[in-house]
């Protein structure tokens, strides 16, 4: 079944972001069959007061995110992205199966 990864943070420096984090990320998202849903580095708060960035990637599991999270080759990456953001949050969340009834 797919899960979800979501991630919200607050960009600190965008210019570094989309040329050091984003182009090294990528490959690691097609690695593991993810799907980027939706994204945007400066969203409209409906409630509450959510950091500024979010993305959401569809991937084939629950394993899938954990292995995209865990892989060893992606460390150095995501050091990258936490240095370039703050408040950063991310959770997995299982693809909703509707009950039957």
């Amino acid at each position: 079944m797919a899960a979800y990864y979501i991630l919200t943070h607050t960009i600190t420096d965008i210019d570094r972001y989309r040329e050091e984090y984003l182009p090294k990320v990528i490959p690691f998202i097609n690695k593991y069959e993810g799907k980027v849903l939706a994204a945007s580095f400066d969203v409209e708060a409906l409630q509450g007061d959510p950091e500024k960035a979010v993305v959401v990637i569809r991937f084939p599991s629950e394993q899938t995110v954990r292995d995209f999270i865990n892989d060893p080759e992606y460390q150095p990456v995501k050091d990258i992205r936490m240095e370039l953001t703050i408040n950063a949050n991310a959770v997995l969340s299982p693809e909703f199966q509707m009950p039957e009834g």
